[in-house]
């Protein structure tokens, strides 16, 4: 590839793509763990998450089922995951470029 135009929109659209990745990637990671450690933990009423409002102090009998999964489990874990998954097949197959990497260099053999 020594066109130096193919080179620079070769680069441009991996330099998108990473930074699409990177971005659902850090969504994704920020939900699951925010998510999992305000709804399912036991906080107790004088805890700082509870007192601002992002929390509220939860007992063993206050767990709901979604699925058969505990409500935490399932909007915390099971949903981001299954949306990432959707994201991937849409990302790979409708966002991503195919583009040409140019000649390949002939092998001379033995």
């Amino acid at each position: 590839m020594t066109d130096p135009e193919a080179q620079a929109r070769l680069l441009r659209h991996a330099r998108r793509e990473a930074l699409v990745v990177m971005v659902v990637w850090l969504l994704a990671l920020a939900w699951t763990v925010g998510y999992c450690y305000l709804r399912g933990y036991q906080h107790p009423p004088d805890a700082w998450v509870v007192r601002a409002g992002l929390a509220s102090p939860r007992h063993a009998e206050d767990l709901g089922l979604v699925a058969g999964f505990p409500d935490w489990v399932f909007l915390g874990i099971l949903l981001p995951w299954l949306l990432c998954t959707l994201f991937t097949l849409a990302f790979g197959l409708f966002g991503m470029r195919d583009d040409p990497l140019g000649a390949e260099a002939q092998e001379d053999g033995p």
